[in-house]
C-alpha cells in the first residue's frame, strides 16, 4: 500500500511540474506582434544598423502590425506586416527598404534553424 501511495504522489508531482513548465513556456512562444518586433530587430542587426530606440510595435484594429524606432544616427526605422499576409513584413530605414520577406524565415535564421 505504501508503494502505491508513493507512486501516486510521485506521479502527481511529475504531472504538476509538467503543467508549470508548459505554463512557463507559453509566454515565450509570443504572438504575431512580438514575432514582427523580434524579426525587425534581427534584420537590423544582420544589416549592421545600430539603434538608438528599439522599434516599438502596435497592432491596428484589422490585425496589421507596425513598428517605429530610430537608428543611432537618428534615421527613422519602421516595419510593417499586413493582416492579410502576417508572415510577410517590410523594414525601412529612412526612405530605404532594407528588407522585405518572411517573418518566420528571419526568426528561424536568427535561431539557427535550418530552412
Amino acid at each position: 500500500m505504501r508503494r502505491v501511495r508513493a507512486a501516486a504522489a510521485l506521479l502527481a508531482v511529475v504531472a504538476l511540474s509538467g503543467c508549470s513548465q508548459v505554463a512557463a513556456i507559453a509566454p515565450v512562444g509570443g504572438n504575431h506582434l512580438t514575432e514582427v518586433r523580434f524579426a525587425t530587430i534581427d534584420v537590423l542587426q544582420q544589416k549592421g544598423i545600430a539603434l538608438e530606440q528599439v522599434p516599438i510595435c502596435t497592432r491596428a484594429s484589422d490585425g496589421a502590425i507596425s513598428c517605429e524606432g530610430t537608428t543611432a544616427d537618428g534615421a527613422a526605422v519602421s516595419a510593417a506586416s499586413s493582416a492579410g499576409d502576417p508572415d510577410s513584413f517590410t523594414v525601412t530605414v529612412g526612405s530605404e527598404t532594407v528588407f522585405s520577406g518572411s517573418v518566420s524565415a528571419v526568426i528561424d535564421q536568427a535561431a539557427g534553424v535550418a530552412p
